[in-house]
């Protein structure tokens, strides 16, 4: 399979912190995009959760429910 290129824009910041964090888990940014678009593929949508907050109150109580669920796993 051919390898291409695509072009995106972000804050500068956020990729600055994004290249310092898939650097200490030994990822470059290419791989560490393409590994987000693979699981997408898998998954048949985003990864990861999305949600919009009615109030903080909603927020912190998903908040407090994603801590729970991660501590059993």
């Amino acid at each position: 399979m051919n390898d291409t290129s695509i072009t995106i824009r972000m804050n500068s910041e956020t990729k600055v912190k994004a290249q310092e964090l898939f650097t200490s888990l030994g990822l470059d940014m290419s791989t560490a995009i393409n590994m987000f678009l693979n699981e997408a593929i898998e998954f048949q949508g985003i990864p990861f959760v999305i949600r919009k907050y009615r109030s903080e109150a909603d927020r912190a109580f998903a908040d407090t429910q994603m801590m729970n669920t991660d501590m059993l796993a």
